[in-house]
């Protein structure tokens, strides 16, 4: 089993950014930047840094990085299971574990995003209850991304409304948008994957 724990002391906040910023530096160059600039909000909990752990043992397996936009509204920043630890679904397992806290403590809406050719990613979004709503274009890195959400308490909200007002680029799609998209990017990271992994067997 998986849990999920909120990053508590200076030095388990530190030790986590220096992990992130290590892992995503060399893809998002502006991440240390972005760390230093908001880290006023890792003080004041807007932003967290949660451990992924092993139930068992409490070794360490990874981080999820979230910002509460709001009481009732989070946004996971960050998803990210040491390489070591990858394809044993425990990224499943920590994503399923961080909606039920959330829950817990009221949280109505999730929100993340993630780059369109990700099909890892989106593929963990559908596995975890999230609905693909939207494209959101970021300035920094110039490209689109998928936004999906997750209705916790299946509440009446119209949330592509919520998501233009959280990510400035966003723009909502119905159910043929996303499925055009889908199938643009079909060919995406774990499509690749998977024909490696076949390529092995074969020699």
């Amino acid at each position: 089993m998986i849990k999920v724990n909120r990053i508590e002391t200076d030095d388990e906040l530190k030790a986590g950014i220096e992990s992130l910023t290590s892992i995503f530096i060399e893809e998002y160059p502006y991440y240390s930047t972005w760390i230093a600039k908001n880290m006023h909000q890792f003080h004041s909990g807007e932003k967290q840094i949660l451990k992924v752990l092993d139930n068992q043992s409490s070794q360490l397996l990874g981080y999820i990085m979230i910002h509460f936009n709001s009481k009732n509204i989070v946004k996971i920043n960050g998803i990210y299971i040491f390489e070591e630890n990858k394809g044993k679904g425990i990224a499943t397992q920590a994503l399923t574990n961080l909606c039920e806290l959330l829950k817990q403590v009221n949280v109505d809406l999730i929100f993340v995003q993630t780059r369109l050719d990700n099909n890892a990613v989106v593929h963990l979004f559908d596995k975890t209850g999230f609905k693909l709503i939207g494209t959101n274009y970021h300035d920094v890195e110039q490209r689109n991304n998928w936004v999906a959400c997750r209705n916790l308490n299946n509440i009446i909200i119209d949330e592509q409304n919520i998501a233009a007002q959280i990510y400035d680029g966003f723009t909502a799609l119905d159910g043929e948008g996303v499925l055009n998209l889908r199938v643009q990017h079909k060919t995406g990271n774990l499509v690749l994957r998977k024909v490696k992994k076949e390529d092995k067997k074969e020699n």
